[in-house]
């Protein structure tokens, strides 16, 4: 099911990838020019903006627990290649699988604990160092933004424990623990104030099982739509 999910997601945002035209109006920047750095009629520039992003996501890896997130960003963008991302915030749907219940139950298993995220709110360095654009069937020009992500942050957990006997399900714990996330993601400008978003991002939680606490890596796929104040 996960799978599928970012297989339809990787498809949508491929067809508006297709569908996209945007036409280029203004012209390069001098200091740009002056280091040498042109990318011909670059029309994106990013800064003093602020963008607002709405995402939806899901754990692609996670084998236990069906972690589906949706959540929203706020960036303030100091210039094109350096941003602050003053908060990525993302609540979580999670369900055990049923896969996991069988085991435990076929098994006779009177101890499996896990842990399941509920929320996770970090903010982040942005860093954008590359910038271009494709051309599509002639006359089609798309124009990204690459960059990568840095920064800490707190997540609520939870620890499930499974049994065979009752009860079947218990929480043996549930707070708020720190975490720090990195990851990488692509925006595709579709018009003055809109782009698409794929990121790519870990999140590492400090969580406890079986009484020890240990780091634990929680890699996530987003798709999404960011808008852009003010407009280009």
């Amino acid at each position: 099911m996960k799978q599928l999910l970012v297989i339809f997601l990787i498809v949508t945002v491929t067809s508006e990838l297709i569908a996209a035209k945007v036409k280029s109006t203004e012209t390069q920047t001098g200091y740009e020019r002056s280091i040498n750095a042109v990318v011909r009629n670059k029309y994106f520039y990013k800064t003093k903006k602020i963008e607002i992003g709405s995402t939806a996501g899901v754990m692609p890896y996670d084998s236990v627990v069906n972690h589906y997130l949706v959540g929203a960003k706020a960036t303030w963008h100091f210039s094109d290649h350096f941003g602050w991302e003053v908060a990525d915030v993302q609540f979580g749907m999670p369900s055990i699988t049923a896969d996991i219940k069988g085991k435990v139950t076929a098994n006779s298993l009177s101890n499996v604990q896990f842990s399941q995220i509920n929320l996770l709110a970090t903010s982040n360095l942005i860093v954008s160092p590359i910038y271009g654009k494709i051309r599509f069937f002639g006359s089609q020009v798309l124009y990204f933004d690459i960059y990568t992500v840095l920064g800490v942050g707190m997540a609520n957990t939870k620890t499930i424990k499974l049994s065979n006997s009752d009860p079947k399900e218990s929480t043996v714990r549930q707070g708020m623990e720190p975490a720090f996330d990195f990851g990488l993601g692509v925006k595709i400008f579709t018009s003055d104030a809109l782009a698409l978003l794929i990121d790519l991002r870990d999140y590492v939680t400090l969580t406890e099982v079986y009484s020890s606490r240990k780091p634990r890596s929680n890699f996530s796929v987003f798709a999404g739509l960011s808008f852009f104040l003010p407009t280009f």
